[in-house]
């Protein structure tokens, strides 16, 4: 509603400012800026003449319930067990659900037998309620169910509704056409109708500094399904926003700001929209966009700036700016498409490109030992301009120290020499190494060493030997068998007159290596063993004749190892 009007002003101007004197004529009151209560007959709508009360706000939610705090049977209908109703005034065309918000008022019995909750405005914010089976007068409209009532539309024997319709716009909307019809009570005028791009929608939308909100109220008639509609005007110069040139504050708290410049000690808003605010603390639940200069102080909420400054702390879940450059930014997201210069603490940090002389990451971030090629003191990360960088703890870590990249400590593993194994029994297992793995990751697993197969005989030697043999892995439950070797060949032989024994020897190197990852069978963490067993041993004569003498295997200087990197 327009409070200050010209000799210019518009219809709707008018008419608004004359509500306005018509709701204050009598200045003995004592208005409560709470419940919105400007003066009110102290009854309730069950009287002869129902309740009539001027409110300061243009909108008022109504609500049913079955005790005086709304928390017995809530309801934006009335129901037949409901004895009371709830009135709550605000500047929002949103219905409340929360019964704590409304002010609440007994009426005899209930709202059983058809009884319903009738109203009339008289423009200037008042509206007169009345509990009764009927409409009490040809002006009396029932109360819908969980829409709030618009005081700013007087209402009338034909029962014409007031409707407004929102748009964004960056250029000024021209004023013809003067007026508008469109069919039924939920449509608008079509986009570009006064030569904006604008679209019509019925709540007033968001908006950033280079958009302005237009504003357009009709009068629907029920009669004939029809919406006039007026020419536009912009929404940001009625009072349910705040426009100035200058305004010097102290404490400001309201629903949308709209100036060229505020200075204030303190600003508490959900919207903030400014070319320059000057401040010690703002607090702006939603955006701000333009230019901010603060001395000292906090802002949280979404700040969005094209150009300018801010001088202080700035806490906020998002920070989109073309640049920006600060001492220090905390933020969840930072989003910029230029620059920052000083230090920034943030969870998660979305840009196209990064330029800083050093990039820390890390209480305490890593100092880098170049004779010893690895990090002497510090965790964490380190990024330096020439190209030199270090991650990780003193312990494990990977550098670059402008001499080369090193690995420190991130190779695990072990080793064993066996200098001699006896497989004595076929079918047995014996071990020759044996390892742990810590974490899941490639793992590396070899041996290799010779192997001799020995016989022996009173008559006879053996001319050839045939031996089979395999190493395995076993964890503790399972043997899996990881190669399986074959020697064939002839026999080295010599006799020895004590005991008196004719000997063949049969002997081989062998080799194994295998390395376990994703491709393969990655090993789980646990305890392993790499063993040995025979699988076959046969010798034979000059003439292929099994001789089925028994056969000895043994493992001589033998080398096992297993190491993980990562």
């Amino acid at each position: 509603m327009t409070y200050f009007v010209q000799p210019n002003s518009s219809s709707q101007d008018l008419a608004g400012a004359i509500n306005y004197i018509l709701a204050n004529l009598n200045t003995n009151f004592n208005p409560n800026f709470g419940t919105g209560i400007v003066n009110s007959t102290n009854t309730t709508a069950t009287a002869t003449n129902g309740q009539t009360t001027a409110y300061l706000y243009r909108y008022l939610d109504i609500a049913y319930a079955d005790n005086g705090s709304g928390s017995s049977n809530f309801s934006s209908t009335p129901l037949s067990t409901n004895s009371f109703y709830g009135l709550r005034n605000t500047n929002t065309n949103v219905y409340s659900t929360n019964p704590a918000d409304y002010v609440w008022y007994q009426i005899n019995n209930t709202f059983s037998g058809g009884k319903a909750l009738w109203y009339q405005t008289f423009g200037g914010l008042q509206i007169n309620l009345v509990v009764a089976t009927s409409a009490p007068a040809t002006a009396y409209q029932q109360v819908p169910n969980g829409t709030p009532i618009d005081l700013t539309v007087v209402s009338t024997a034909t029962n014409l509704q007031g409707r407004s319709g929102y748009a964004i716009s960056t250029v000024t909307l021209g004023n013809t056409p003067a007026t508008y019809t469109t069919t039924g009570n939920a449509t608008f005028p079509p986009d570009n109708t006064w030569g904006g791009s604008e679209h019509w929608v019925a709540n007033p939308p968001s908006y950033t500094a280079s958009e302005n909100v237009y504003q357009i109220d009709g009068i629907y008639n029920p009669s004939t399904n029809l919406t006039l509609w007026a020419s536009p005007y912009l929404a940001t110069l009625k009072v349910g926003s705040l426009s100035a040139i200058n305004a010097n504050l102290g404490t400001i708290t309201a629903g949308t700001l709209n100036a060229v410049t505020v200075n204030s000690s303190v600003i508490n808003s959900s919207t903030l929209n400014s070319n320059t605010i000057n401040a010690a603390t703002i607090n702006s639940a939603s955006s701000f966009a333009g230019s901010l200069t603060a001395a000292t102080g906090t802002f949280t909420g979404s700040l969005s700036a094209a150009t300018g400054s801010f001088s202080g702390t700035v806490s906020a879940s998002t920070i989109n700016s073309s640049t920006i450059n600060s001492s220090t930014i905390n933020a969840a997201t930072i989003n910029s498409a230029s620059t920052f210069a000083g230090t920034i603490s943030a969870g998660t940090i979305n840009s196209s490109t990064i330029n800083s002389s050093t990039i820390n990451a890390g209480t305490t971030p890593p100092v880098i030992d170049s004779v010893n090629h690895t990090i002497s003191s510090g965790a964490g990360g380190l990024i330096n301009p020439n190209g030199t960088f270090a991650f990780g703890t003193t312990s494990s870590n990977i550098i670059d120290d402008g001499t080369g990249v090193y690995l420190n400590g991130l190779v695990l593993g072990g080793t064993n020499a066996t200098s001699l194994l006896n497989l004595p029994t076929v079918g047995a297992y014996y071990n020759l190494f044996n390892f742990t793995v810590t974490k899941v990751a490639s793992t590396v697993l070899g041996a290799s060493g010779s192997i001799y197969f020995n016989t022996n005989n009173g008559t006879t030697s053996a001319y050839a030997i045939s031996a089979t043999w395999g190493l395995y892995l076993y964890n503790g439950s399972t043997y899996t068998l990881l190669q399986e070797f074959y020697h064939v060949g002839a026999t080295y032989q010599y006799y020895l007159t004590s005991p008196g024994l004719f000997y063949s020897q049969l002997g081989s190197p062998f080799s194994y290596q295998n390395i376990f990852n994703q491709n393969t069978t990655q090993l789980s963490v646990g305890n392993y063993s790499l063993v040995a067993s025979t699988i076959n041993l046969s010798n034979y004569s000059s003439i292929g004749t099994s001789l089925g003498q028994s056969i000895s295997a043994t493992i001589v200087n033998a080398n096992s190892y297993q190491y993980q990197i990562g």
